[in-house]
C-alpha cells in the first residue's frame, strides 16, 4: 500500500479491484473500468468511535486517525489486529486498538446477504443496527454470542476494542439511491 504525504494508508485506491484482471486486454484495467468495480463492492469503513472510547474507559490514549475503507471483495473477511509472528493477516486490521483480538470477528457473505461473527474475542462483539441508531437507542451494551452468525443491513455498525467501530457500506450504486 502507499502512504500518502499527510495521510492514512487508503486499501481502495491502492488495492486491486479485480483479483486477476484479463492480461490481453488493457480496457479491463482502465480507471473507468476500476470505478464500475468499485461502485459495485460492498465495503467497511473502520473508524475512531469518541464515544464507544468513552464508554469503554479504556487506559490508551485515543489516536487521531482518519476512518479507513475496506473493499469486501471475497465472501470471508477476518477482522482482527495484525500479528507480526502469527498468521492469518486480518483483510480488516483494526491497527493498534489492543482491546480488538488478532482474531475478533469474521464478516461473511452469500452474494447477497452479509453476516457477522464474534469468533472468540476477549472484549466482545457489539452490533448497532441501522433502525437502533434511527430510534436513538445509543450504543450497544450487550455483546454478540460467540460462534452465532447475526445477519447485517447496510450501515449496521459494529463496535469493537476500545475506540473501534466499523461500519457495512453497500455498493455506491445502492448508496446513491438512498441520498
Amino acid at each position: 500500500m502507499t502512504t500518502h504525504p499527510g495521510g492514512p494508508e487508503d486499501p481502495i485506491q491502492d488495492s486491486p479491484i479485480q483479483d486477476s484482471p484479463a492480461q490481453d486486454s488493457p480496457a479491463q484495467d482502465s480507471p473507468i473500468a476500476r470505478a464500475i468495480a468499485a461502485a459495485n463492492t460492498w465495503a467497511v469503513e473502520l473508524a475512531v468511535d469518541p464515544d464507544w472510547y468513552a464508554e469503554q474507559e479504556a487506559a490508551d490514549p485515543l489516536p487521531a486517525d482518519r476512518p479507513l475503507v475496506f473493499a469486501l471483495r471475497t465472501p470471508n473477511a477476518l477482522i482482527g489486529r495484525r500479528s507480526p509472528s502469527q498468521n492469518p493477516t486480518p483483510e480488516i486490521d483494526c491497527g493498534e486498538d489492543g482491546g480488538v483480538s488478532r482474531r475478533q470477528a469474521q464478516l461473511s457473505t452469500d452474494g447477497k446477504h452479509w453476516w457477522i461473527e464474534d469468533l472468540g474475542s476477549v472484549n466482545g462483539t457489539y452490533l448497532s443496527t441501522l433502525d437502533d441508531q434511527d430510534a436513538g437507542v445509543g450504543l450497544p451494551q450487550t455483546p454478540l454470542e460467540i460462534g452465532i452468525r447475526h445477519a447485517l443491513q447496510p450501515y449496521d455498525r459494529i463496535y469493537l476494542g476500545a475506540w473501534t467501530r466499523l461500519t457495512l457500506l453497500p455498493p455506491m450504486d445502492a448508496r446513491t439511491e438512498a441520498l
